[in-house]
């Protein structure tokens, strides 16, 4: 794939250097523009792009302005003329426009605002103003909007005029003249209708809108439920605002996702790609969290310094504390991972709480088991072969206690503090993200460190109780 972005990229700059216009034309013909952006990343000779937005079709340039950085569209719009900004803005789409201006200077939105046509800065100002990540924020306002009284032949012979200038032609939004959503029509339907036949009488009324401050998220999971490829955007007076479409919700989705991926690893979200992202950046990103679980770690020490009394009459005890807390924190973040995805998803209702802590219980106890007997087995097998050496543990140990009761024991100890554990665990890593739903936090956010902290502190405890509580006393210490 990188060979192929990098012949792509000497095709594209012999053709400019040549000055060979047909040679430009060609390539945007037959290749996505997407491709051609990705190939000429890093370029940022003004000259380049001019020669390609003076050649090329407008059919190709706008959605190729789309697909540069913002750094590239910078260059652009900084090169071009009034004239040739104001033509790449008559062929962009609003939304688009926004995507944009969000990433450049101040100075750079006032003369692309400037250049924009009456109509389309309006369009591009309302969506300024709605708040980031809500539907507002991400829909479109080119779209059809047909009164219900039309005849299915001037409906098509609208489509016909206006359609090449809307996001979408395929799914058709009914309204009356005070902009309420009455129904949808999918094109096909409409095709193979009756020319005299009434909008009102062949649109469908069972359809499904979102409202302009509704959180991106929630439509990409309303597109999921009901297999849409265009979705309605109303006001609070439920009047269609505008629309999002399926290539918006295929943003949104890689969005939401690399942001709970980050959120779960304790990092801050890139606005970048990796390699284009300051060190400095990065560094900011990361060190507040790091900083912030260090911190949450305090009672974890805590714990272990309350009993250095315990840890000096029988140091072994130390050796075995990073296995189970890994393995505690492992246990968590796996359920911790399942629960986020699965509320991501919606796939939980009011009161399927109680369900999903009976089902948690249910395996956490299979799990420990399981655990708890192979880690009986596997210390044993690592006391026997010397890896794990008793030897000095014994010198401490009232005679009479024998080096295979003390591989027992030990054994015993640690498998049952996993057992406690994995139950712990999983209880404690399903939980909180329902509480972090209720207290209207990201779980992705909160659990990840929290349940760490949690399940360290509580198997620290548990370790230590059984300690002094029934092995110690077996031993006769």
């Amino acid at each position: 794939m990188e060979q192929e972005k990098l012949l792509l990229r000497e095709r594209i700059l012999d053709a400019i250097k040549n000055r060979n216009a047909s040679e430009i034309k060609e390539i945007f013909e037959t290749i996505p523009n997407i491709d051609i952006a990705e190939s000429l990343d890093g370029v940022d000779d003004a000259a380049v792009f001019l020669f390609i937005f003076r050649t090329v079709s407008t059919e190709y340039t706008g959605d190729f302005f789309t697909e540069l950085t913002s750094d590239q569209q910078e260059t652009i719009i900084n090169a071009f003329t009034d004239k040739q900004l104001v033509e790449l803005l008559n062929n962009s789409f609003a939304d688009d426009i926004v995507d944009a201006i969000e990433e450049m200077p101040a100075n750079v939105t006032s003369r692309i605002l400037k250049a924009c046509p009456a109509d389309l800065r309006k369009d591009v100002n309302t969506l300024l103003n709605y708040k980031e990540y809500t539907a507002g924020s991400v829909m479109t306002t080119e779209y059809l909007g047909l009164k219900e009284n039309l005849t299915v032949k001037d409906a098509l012979q609208l489509i016909r005029q206006k359609g090449r200038n809307v996001e979408t032609i395929y799914t058709i939004f009914v309204r009356d003249n005070q902009r309420n959503i009455k129904g949808i029509i999918d094109l096909d339907d409409l095709i193979f209708a009756k020319d005299d036949e009434i909008l009102s009488e062949i649109m469908n009324r069972d359809f499904v809108t979102c409202n302009v401050n509704d959180d991106q998220e929630e439509v990409a999971n309303i597109f999921k439920r009901y297999d849409l490829t265009a979705l309605a955007v109303v006001n609070n007076e439920n009047k269609i605002v505008g629309i999002i479409t399926i290539d918006d919700v295929v943003d949104i989705i890689v969005e939401e996702a690399n942001e709970d991926i980050a959120l779960l690893n304790q990092i801050s979200t890139m606005d970048e790609p990796y390699l284009k992202t300051p060190v400095f950046h990065i560094v900011l990103k990361c060190v507040p969290w790091i900083l912030a679980l260090m911190v949450l770690q305090i009672f974890s020490t805590w714990i272990l310094s309350g009993f250095q009394t315990e840890i000096a009459k029988f140091a072994i005890l130390s050796v075995f504390t990073p296995l189970l807390m890994d393995a505690g924190g492992n246990a968590g973040g796996q359920t911790t991972t399942m629960i986020v995805r699965s509320i991501s998803l919606q796939e939980f209702s009011k009161g399927d709480f109680k369900r999903v802590m009976w089902k948690e219980l249910r395996v956490a106890a299979l799990v420990g088991m399981v655990v708890a007997i192979f880690t009986f087995g596997w210390l044993l097998f690592e006391m026997t072969i010397g890896i794990v050496d008793v030897g000095d543990a014994m010198q401490n140990l009232p005679i009479g206690n024998s080096e295979i009761a003390v591989k027992l024991m030990l054994a015993a100890l640690v498998s049952c503090t996993l057992f406690v554990t994995m139950i712990v665990s999983r209880l404690v890593g399903g939980a909180l993200p329902f509480f972090a739903k209720k207290i209207k936090i990201d779980p992705a956010v909160m659990c990840g460190p929290l349940t760490t902290t949690l399940v360290d502190i509580i198997t620290l405890s548990a370790y230590f109780f059984l300690w002094i509580e029934v092995f110690s006393k077996a031993l006769g210490i």
